[in-house]
């Protein structure tokens, strides 16, 4: 991304090199490994148990789904006996919502070839109960649990397929806030037969409801809602098409930093004639998609499972991991240069040995040390749980006190001079993204030492320059509303 720095000269923001792997594997030291190795399909995360960490749920094909239960710091116990039901069936993908309005995280799992859904009440204490009855059935590889109606209460929407790989109408459950659901699919959707794999929902358009992007083997299509969870197709005057498209999964993400979601389609050929190639469409602002694949995302042959967005380098923009299955494949990581063109820089983000059936990637902060860590789902074999280290080899970020300041402010390094290390505060009577950088005296940067959302507060980071030459640094604040630089000499 180009950041323009007065007074300093413009510079392009990087933070890779040869040296930087971000990520460290804990597999087995912290999963269950017997039970993270069977044909997961999906993995989504929540606080089940209320005790403030992201557990996991797993769902397996002609196995019985798991949970993970997180001690807090990022080591996994198997929660699931006495806690969740066990059914052998074809389980596809996850909804977590708090869906009967007590406080905490209810699942719903769709089931493809056996079409029997499953749906858990928790207790309070990650202990549930089958309320399975209460939804209709379908051929499903899909679903969402996303308020639809505006009503704050969380809907169900089915990604169906018909028998023997047919298309089949989609479903859409209204919550009525009493524990069950009213298909309202016949009103609220387009009637139209697809073949779905995955719905995401997200304000394309730009009038501030929830559009639907909807990924299928037969051809995607985009719903707009007239914004009450009402929803037309308009996929012929938003979409470019291609005919050669099997997509496995959607996710929605402005990678381009102008303001609007973007889409990014993973895909695979598992069909005949299909195209291995993901695709990335960007946004004009008022949801009409343009394809920009062949310039902004680098050719790649890979079925592609999942692709998520996450600012690996901590540069200000989404980085771009994708999931691969067959054979060992990776998961790879692709940078984005902040315009929505990607790289792979794999082999500077990833441990080596990072290889699986990948069938799908969960993002989140595992550990509670403010980094999002990375869960893969493996068909068929054992789970990767990905740690991120601190790129703070060099940098440790503390908080000093509990009293809010009155205004920003960025303080003066101590000691200055220093040799290497040294000390920088800054003050925040609000929250906000904060950018902390240096740059050396001809306006170069030399490391982005910070790039993260913070709480009000006052904060110190401790950064070592061991590996830089004598001479005098500018380090530099940036918030939404306030910057600041100021001068340090290193001495050594």
């Amino acid at each position: 991304m180009i950041l323009a720095v007065s007074p300093f000269t413009t510079v392009n923001k990087s933070s890779l090199s040869g040296d930087t792997i971000l990520y460290r594997d804990v597999s087995a030291t912290n999963l269950p490994i017997a039970i993270v190795g069977g044909p997961g399909m999906d993995a989504e995360t929540g606080d089940l148990d209320g005790d403030g960490d992201l557990d996991i749920v797993i769902a397996n094909e002609y196995q019985p789904n798991k949970i993970l239960l997180n001690n807090g710091l990022g080591v996994f116990t198997d929660g699931t006996p006495g806690r969740l039901p066990q059914k052998n069936l074809d389980s596809e993908d996850i909804g977590i919502a708090d869906m009967d309005r007590d406080g905490d995280m209810d699942i719903v799992f769709a089931t493809e070839d056996h079409s029997i859904h499953e749906l858990y009440f928790n207790n309070g204490s990650a202990v549930f109960r089958d309320k399975s009855n209460i939804l209709p059935n379908s051929i499903a590889n899909s679903v969402l649990a996303i308020d639809v109606n505006n009503d704050s209460l969380p809907d169900l929407i089915f990604g169906n397929a018909g028998a023997s790989d047919t298309p089949a109408q989609n479903f859409l459950l209204i919550n009525n806030g009493d524990s069950t659901f009213t298909d309202q699919t016949a009103s609220r959707l387009p009637q139209i037969l697809d073949i779905t794999q995955d719905i995401k929902l997200g304000d394309i358009d730009g009038d501030s409801d929830l559009d639907m992007v909807v990924g299928n083997e037969d051809g995607n299509k985009i719903f707009i809602n007239n914004g009450s969870g009402f929803f037309s197709d308009e996929t012929t005057q938003r979409l470019p098409l291609t005919g050669t498209e099997e997509t496995r999964k959607v996710t929605l993400c402005d990678v381009d930093e102008d303001g609007d979601l973007d889409i990014f389609f993973a895909n695979v050929a598992f069909r005949p004639n299909r195209l291995r190639q993901d695709r990335l469409l960007l946004n004009n602002g008022s949801g009409i998609f343009s394809d920009v694949t062949s310039s902004n995302i680098p050719f790649d042959n890979e079925h592609t499972t999942e692709g998520i967005f996450v600012d690996v380098d901590f540069d200000g923009d989404q980085d771009l991991l994708t999931a691969n299955i067959f054979s060992n494949r990776p998961v790879k990581v692709f940078a984005n240069n902040g315009s929505g063109v990607f790289g792979e820089v794999t082999h500077l983000v990833m441990p080596p040995g990072v290889l699986g059936e990948g069938i799908g990637i969960k993002a989140g902060d595992y550990n509670g040390d403010n980094l999002l860590d990375l869960y893969i789902v493996n068909r068929g074999q054992p789970d990767k749980l990905l740690l991120r280290n601190d790129t703070a080899k060099t940098i440790g970020l503390n908080q000093l006190g509990s009293e809010i300041p009155e205004k920003f402010s960025l303080l003066q390094n101590y000691p200055n001079p220093f040799n290497p290390q040294t000390k920088i505060g800054f003050l925040l009577p609000a929250g906000s993204n904060v950018t902390l950088s240096v740059y050396d005296v001809s306006g170069k940067l030399v490391t982005i030492l910070l790039n993260r959302q913070l709480a009000a507060g006052s904060f110190e980071v401790n950064w070592n320059a061991g590996n830089l030459p004598s001479g005098i640094y500018f380090y530099r604040i940036e918030t939404g509303s306030f910057s600041q630089t100021r001068k340090m000499i290193l001495i050594k």
